[in-house]
C-alpha cells in the first residue's frame, strides 16, 4: 500500500522517539533530585528566618542583616544553578521532541500527497502494523 521509504522513515522516526523516551528517565531522576534540593532549600530559609527573628528579639543568636542577606543570596544562588542544570538537561530532548513532531507532520503530508486514495485510518494502520513487524510498537 505505502511506499516503501515511506514506512522506513515512520521506523526510523519510531526508533529516535524510543531513544529519547530512554532519556526522560534520566530526566525523572534529575526531577527527584532537584525536588529534594528544594526542600533542603526550604528547610535553609526557614532556619534562616528562626535565627533572624531570634536575632530581632534579642535571644540567643546574633546574625546582622548583611549577614542574613548574604546567606539568602547564596540560597537562592543555589536554587538558581540547579534551575540551570535541569533547563540543560531537558533542553536538548525537548528540541528533539520538536523535531520528531516536524518529521512525523512531514511524513504524513508526503503519504497523504503520494497515496491521496488511503483514508487517515488506512495510513495509520499501515504504520501500525509495519512498526508491530519492527518490534517498535
Amino acid at each position: 500500500m505505502i511506499q516503501e521509504r515511506f514506512l522506513q522513515s515512520a521506523v526510523n522516526i519510531r526508533r529516535t522517539y524510543l531513544k529519547v523516551s530512554s532519556s526522560l528517565d534520566k530526566y525523572h531522576k534529575k526531577a527527584k533530585d532537584t525536588l529534594e534540593v528544594l526542600n533542603n532549600t526550604l528547610k535553609k530559609i526557614e532556619k534562616l528566618q528562626e535565627t533572624v527573628e531570634k536575632a530581632n528579639s534579642g535571644k540567643d543568636t546574633k546574625i546582622t542583616e548583611q549577614e542574613a542577606l548574604s546567606q539568602l543570596l547564596k540560597i537562592i544562588q543555589d536554587v538558581e544553578d540547579e534551575g540551570k542544570t535541569i533547563e540543560k538537561l531537558t533542553d536538548p530532548i525537548n528540541q528533539q521532541i520538536e523535531k520528531l513532531a516536524l518529521e512525523e507532520q512531514e511524513l504524513y503530508k508526503q503519504i497523504k500527497s503520494t497515496h491521496p486514495n488511503l483514508t487517515d485510518d488506512q495510513i495509520v494502520e499501515s504504520v501500525r502494523q509495519r512498526l508491530i513487524n519492527e518490534g517498535l510498537s
